[in-house]
């Protein structure tokens, strides 16, 4: 489980969902967003709009009681990771998300609206952190500034808001985020600025890796312990147990026994992993990027490299490997075919290993299904196939269990 504050909400992340709680801090608020029930309403009417679309956070439950909302996980914010990718690749994505926001009738905030405030206009900046990257779907998210034109929300907006929203272009907006995306160091360093209280540091930071100057952000990372409390009362009233149901639905009892070494690939933070520590002999999670956490148990070990770098280095065989929605990253990061990855995951298996393998989302999305059935393909050739079910609730994720030869 990870946290991140924003200036009216603080948000509960979590294998599969997010609580986005606004007025968490108990702060004030400015004059412009009105107020934190106004920012929770127009998010709520916003996203509802947007239900079933691609390429935005999907609603899945909302009280007003607690301002709070529950969604779909959209991923890792670009804010960090956007030197990882190769933006360019997702012009069209911004062009489909313009698009939908102007048939929903939602008018999305940037900078540039004010025609008074030319000199910042010509910036043409945008937070980064606005985004997300999920499989590769590139995600808008943060609609608690948004216009939802013609609903409640939009009758109890500030002047301030009213008059920047009466001068909203989609055209503009369009052109800025196709800008951003092939130019996004700018609003990097723009919005690093913002989130570094002590500007003498910002010279310095620019030069860093984005994603270890985010890991050492603890203001908006880590919490203090009064406002984890917090978080923990609505992890329990939403139920946010979605990792523990994944190892349940894809029957990692039944493969993952006392006697048996497993390696996760691309663990991300680790948590399934730990999850199935106890039921196994020996775990190891591969993974990158994401900061792992120290207190594990004893026989669980990190290793941070790339699947490319630990198929040269390693030199043991495991009798489990788990590849859990993972695999068209290491395809589109790795340069890898999908012949080559299952040729990789053969490698490092015992004779009579199996693969768990879980699939991205294959529920309107063409690319996932098409890498899917290019997986299937390749494990037919060095693979049988004993196990196949649904892995999620939702977005037709499905799970097999492949078994090496003996």
């Amino acid at each position: 489980m990870s946290y991140s504050i924003g200036k009216t909400s603080g948000v509960l992340i979590g294998d599969e969902e997010v609580i986005k709680v606004f007025n968490l801090r108990n702060k004030s608020i400015k004059p412009t967003r009105g107020s934190y029930e106004l920012c929770w309403l127009r998010e709520k009417t916003c996203l509802e709009r947007l239900k079933g679309k691609l390429h935005f956070p999907q609603l899945i439950d909302s009280d007003q009681a607690s301002l709070s909302l529950q969604m779909t996980n959209c991923g890792e914010s670009l804010f960090y990771t956007w030197q990882e990718h190769n933006l360019v690749l997702y012009l069209d994505q911004v062009d489909a998300i313009v698009d939908a926001l102007t048939e929903a009738n939602i008018q999305y905030f940037y900078v540039g609206m004010d025609p008074a405030q030319a000199k910042r206009n010509d910036k043409k900046i945008f937070p980064l952190s606005n985004f997300c990257i999920q499989d590769g779907e590139l995600i808008l998210i943060d609609f608690e500034m948004a216009n939802p034109v013609g609903s409640e929300a939009e009758t109890q907006i500030s002047d301030r808001l009213k008059y920047l929203y009466a001068n909203y272009n989609a055209d503009q907006f369009k052109e800025l985020l196709r800008y951003v995306l092939t130019n996004p160091r700018p609003s990097y360093e723009e919005e690093l600025g913002a989130k570094t209280p002590d500007k003498n540091k910002v010279e310095q930071l620019v030069k860093q890796n984005p994603r270890e100057v985010w890991k050492n952000m603890t203001t908006f990372t880590q919490p203090s312990d009064k406002i984890v409390n917090e978080w923990k009362k609505y992890q329990k009233r939403y139920g946010m147990d979605a990792a523990i149901d994944r190892v349940k639905r894809m029957k990692l009892a039944t493969v993952c026994t006392a006697d048996k070494n497993v390696v996760d690939i691309g663990c991300n933070d680790g948590y399934i992993t730990m999850l199935v520590a106890p039921m196994v002999n020996s775990a190891v999670g591969v993974e990158p990027h994401v900061e792992l956490p120290d207190n594990k148990p004893a026989n669980v070990t990190w290793i941070k490299q790339t699947f490319n770098e630990f198929l040269e280095s390693n030199t043991q065989q495991y009798d489990v490997l788990l590849s859990l929605a993972v695999s068209i990253q290491l395809r589109d990061f790795g340069g890898l075919t999908e012949q080559e990855i299952v040729n990789g995951y053969y490698s490092l298996l015992a004779p009579g290993g199996i693969v768990v393998h879980e699939t991205q989302k294959l529920e309107d999305r063409p690319n996932n299904q098409e890498h899917t059935k290019w997986m299937l393909e390749a494990f037919a050739t060095k693979f049988e196939i004993i196990d196949h079910g649904q892995a999620r609730p939702g977005g037709r994720r499905e799970y097999y269990h492949f078994r090496k030869e003996a």
